[in-house]
């Protein structure tokens, strides 16, 4: 399911929660009709983390050449540490408001490309041009195929046939090699 499709679809569930909720007194919602009041809960919290997850993590940028299992750590981290989910959660059972739970969701993601972004700027680097080495050699980032201009990071794809490509060396590395 795309993210539209999902918004849409917990904005539906959203919906029906809140016509119950409002049309039936909680402790009939929770005896007379706790199997089906429950079955929608469930259907709610889970087409909602569907929901944040697509928004959060989807088509986020890694950086391949380094592990996996630590970059999921820091994205974990993050999200723990933000408490954003929680205020996801209050959100989706006070105001039902998607639209509001989207901007959320898009926030833990800047939240959460940022503390990416170390991994993602070991892919900066200095390319030069070999058949005009005199010419200044432009910073770019091999990963986000952006150019450094201006102070901006902009989107420009270079052709790096003929181009020497220098990179910084990590922090991580430099320690190791002062041993």
């Amino acid at each position: 399911m795309t993210t539209y499709e999902l918004g849409s679809s917990l904005e539906k569930l959203l919906s029906k929660l809140k016509q119950n909720r409002e049309n039936v007194p909680l402790d009939i919602l929770k005896t007379y009709y706790k199997v089906p009041y429950e079955e929608l809960i469930a259907q709610v919290n889970q087409t909602a983390t569907a929901f944040v997850k697509s928004i959060v993590t989807g088509q986020l940028l890694i950086n391949p050449d380094v592990s996996m299992n630590e970059q999921a750590d820091v994205v974990n981290q993050t999200i723990q540490d933000s408490g954003m989910i929680k205020q996801i959660s209050h959100c989706m059972s006070q105001t039902y408001d998607v639209t509001l739970i989207h901007l959320m969701a898009l926030e833990l993601r800047k939240k959460v490309e940022a503390a990416l972004y170390p991994y993602i700027s070991r892919k900066n680097c200095l390319v030069a041009d070999l058949d005009d080495i005199e010419k200044e050699p432009i910073i770019y980032n091999t990963l986000t195929k952006q150019v450094y201009e201006n102070d901006h990071w902009i989107d420009r794809e270079l052709d790096l046939d003929g181009k020497l490509l220098i990179y910084l060396k990590s922090e991580e590395k430099k320690s190791k090699d002062n041993f």
